[in-house]
């Protein structure tokens, strides 16, 4: 029924939730599974006022410092997987908007589900403009299942 499935991940038990019920539909359906995390862009405004500080001369700029943790929390999630027994598991880092980056991605990646936490590490906006669950359940293409 599926063939690939994507699951964001942010590092919040919620996410970890969502990922172990995408572990286990991916070994129900054989399907492939794909982790993604999302950090947003910083301005150079936004950068000035950082609390983020680079860790060596390679991460100078907050978006370095802001991949790297968000490579670290998608290889992580893949890692969980393995270790549960998915063979056929990827993860991803991804800039941008996370409702929009998360849409685009299953879009250009063939995804047929996606299964992600009700509320993850989002900010104030998430609880006055929508939570980026809802907001990627109201975009995407494919079915989405909402972890709680």
């Amino acid at each position: 029924m599926y063939k690939t499935i994507l699951v964001p991940v942010d590092g919040s038990a919620m996410a970890t939730k969502a990922l172990d019920s995408a572990i286990a539909l991916s070994q129900t359906f054989g399907a492939s599974l794909v982790t993604l995390c999302v950090y947003r862009h910083h301005s150079p405004l936004e950068a000035s006022f950082s609390m983020v500080r680079a860790q060596s001369e390679s991460q100078n700029r907050p978006d370095d410092a802001l991949k790297s943790y968000a490579s670290e929390i998608a290889s992580a999630a893949k890692e969980r997987a393995r270790a549960a027994g998915v063979a056929d598991v990827y993860g991803y880092a991804k800039r941008g908007q996370p409702s929009r980056a998360i849409v685009e991605f299953s879009r250009q990646h063939g995804v047929d589900l996606i299964v992600m936490g009700a509320r993850g590490t989002g900010d104030i906006e998430g609880f006055l403009l929508g939570s980026v669950s809802y907001k990627v359940s109201s975009l995407a293409s494919v079915p989405c299942l909402i972890v709680r």
